[in-house]
């Protein structure tokens, strides 16, 4: 038994390391069953940059990781004045700072040039996640590292053409 108890204390210790909860950034499109996470702390900082619907002007929304599991958006950016009067701005700065928490956020993908995430150096495209006029819910959630992985094999897969498991009895 003496000789197990290291091994067993090394089993217990990366047990905790796999099931620890860590933030992460999740966009999920419930419709197809797709779900990207992104690990991020308190004060990580990203943009969904896009084109707005209307005035078809380039608009940057930038966001903060907020405290308690909040979503930040600290600014809206465009060079359009019209842009920023259908925000809701009243003069023409193109950077209005806001302190705006939000739990979710919904977005639509584009129908032309969609979205586009900026986070830590990484830009992802919301086609990625789905087609043009899917709903993507974008969150703070905590999943550990098991969970995390068992979503990567399960994208792995996806990509491979296996969509799930066949047992057969010999």
């Amino acid at each position: 038994m003496a000789r197990r108890l290291p091994l067993l204390l090394l089993a217990a210790v990366g047990g905790v390391f796999l099931f620890r909860p860590a933030t992460v950034l999740e966009f999920e499109n419930a419709g197809r069953g797709v779900v990207a996470r992104y690990p991020v702390n308190t004060g990580d900082t990203f943009t969904i940059t896009y084109q707005h619907s209307i005035y078809r002007q380039p608009v940057v929304e930038e966001f903060s990781v907020g405290p308690g599991g909040d979503l930040v958006l600290t600014g809206v950016r465009s060079e359009s004045g019209a842009v920023l009067e259908y925000f809701g701005f009243s003069d023409s700065r193109p950077f209005h700072a806001m302190n705006r928490p939000m739990r979710t956020i919904v977005f639509r993908v584009a129908m032309e040039g969609a979205q586009t995430l900026t986070l830590g150096g990484r830009r992802i495209s919301f086609l990625c996640l789905g087609d043009p006029g899917d709903r993507i819910t974008v969150r703070l959630a905590d999943v550990s590292i098991a969970t995390r992985g068992v979503g990567w094999a399960a994208r792995q897969m996806r990509r491979m053409g296996i969509s799930g498991w066949t047992w057969s009895r010999q």
